[in-house]
């Protein structure tokens, strides 16, 4: 593959932010890129082709791995990139809230992971790369919980 075919990549959280960023640097570097958001989106922005998909639903992360299997017959590149915060002391904190910021930011990279890993080991290539925080190895006040999702990350 050279910088004008260098394959596909899968960005989760792609609408915004870093997630947006990286699948339009991608894109610029030669790759076809499929990015995602939680709520539908364009279906094409700026060479991105834009999906649906929510990283904490197991039938969803599938169908969103056939699609792009199914429109592209490959992937090549896979960025965990898709995350919340949450900021507040952990005494504030529910256990609802923690449950669901770590099912974003931890369970969806293993979700994702997990999804697209059977196609990596077919084609016999592939990267993932888990984007995490300064906060997952120096906590700072009120972080707590986001800092301990990020640490997971980082282990």
């Amino acid at each position: 593959m050279n910088k004008n075919n260098s394959g596909v990549a899968l960005v989760t959280g792609a609408s915004s932010g870093i997630g947006r960023a990286t699948a339009k640097a991608l894109q610029g570097a030669g790759y076809r890129v499929f990015g995602t958001s939680r709520r539908a989106a364009s279906d094409s922005t700026d060479g991105v082709t834009m999906l649906t998909c929510d990283v904490t639903d197991d039938a969803t992360v599938a169908k969103l791995v056939d699609e792009v299997l199914a429109k592209a017959g490959r992937i090549d590149l896979l960025v965990n990139n898709a995350g919340m915060g949450l900021l507040g002391a952990a005494e504030e904190s529910s256990t609802a809230q923690a449950q669901a910021l770590f099912d974003v930011n931890v369970f969806g990279v293993l979700r994702m992971t997990n999804a697209v890993l059977p196609t990596m080991r077919r084609q016999g290539k592939g990267r993932i790369v888990n984007l995490s925080s300064v906060q997952g190895f120096i906590p700072a006040p009120y972080f707590a919980l986001y800092s301990s999702t990020k640490h997971a990350i980082e282990g």
